[in-house]
């Protein structure tokens, strides 16, 4: 989940206030990426066979390129459309806040901040949105405790995950156990399995690389622990829904 990112590379495009009645709205072929906090909302979306329900304080991610259905009774928000470069993905997702006074806030500031145009409102409201992202990262993200059975397998996955050599069943013997066992008790832990993990770091870190310009493609995939470029490719693209070729952004899109 784009809440669960450390870090998050944008642009910001716009920001608005949408405040509507009734509404049904089919969206498609957008390509930017919008984050948004409802105020006031009685919302469903509807995407790929899923509905998800929006309403007051709650906070949304809407990835580039996911065509939905919005039908509302009621739907009045502060949206931040912006181009993400190290975060893509093909699930429109959904936030609901505890501390729902403390986003209320920081959108609305977001909102007056580049709606007024000052000298440098790109730069101020980019460090807003940058506080939001860390809000969320800090609201969403579970902290890892070395207390549980399989600490020191965790330990082991953070260690040597981008090696080519790296081992789920020397992983699973860090903590005395076998794979089958492990496996279970890691997914229980995290909410994905070691492998599903694994990628998704590895992938996290190909983007960084990609975005840096400093290596080749097939020097990407080396420094990810692949040991075949195609493999690197096909899990890239699962995972970012872009080829590492064409990650960057055309802004002319």
């Amino acid at each position: 989940m784009i809440f669960e990112q450390e870090t998050i590379g944008f642009q910001i495009l716009d920001v608005f206030l949408l405040d509507q009645g009734y509404t049904k709205k089919y969206n498609y072929k957008r390509n930017f990426d919008a984050l948004s906090f409802r105020l006031e909302a009685d919302t469903v979306i509807e995407y790929s066979k899923k509905a998800l329900e929006f309403t007051d304080n709650s906070i949304g991610f809407f990835p580039s390129d996911v065509d939905y259905m919005r039908t509302s009774n009621r739907d009045k928000i502060i949206v931040v459309h912006f181009k993400s470069f190290n975060y893509h993905s093909n699930e429109i997702e959904c936030f609901y806040p505890s501390e729902h006074e403390k986003y209320a806030k920081l959108f609305k500031t977001i909102y007056d901040c580049w709606n007024k145009k000052n000298i440098s409102y790109k730069h101020e409201s980019a460090s807003v949105l940058n506080l939001i992202f860390a809000e969320l990262y800090k609201d969403n993200k579970k902290e890892y405790k070395y207390t549980s059975k399989i600490s020191a397998s965790v330990k082991y996955i953070e260690d040597n995950y981008l090696k080519k050599d790296f081992s789920l069943t020397t992983a699973a013997k860090k903590s005395y156990m076998s794979d089958t066992y492990f496996r279970k008790l890691f997914k229980e832990e995290f909410g994905v399995s070691p492998k599903q993990y694994i990628i998704e770091h590895r992938i996290k870190y190909a983007a960084s690389l990609i975005i840096a310009g400093y290596y080749t493609l097939q020097e990407i995939s080396d420094l990810c622990g692949y040991n075949d470029y195609k493999h690197f490719s096909v899990e890239f693209k699962k995972v970012t829904g872009k080829s590492p070729s064409k990650y960057v952004y055309r802004f002319e899109e």
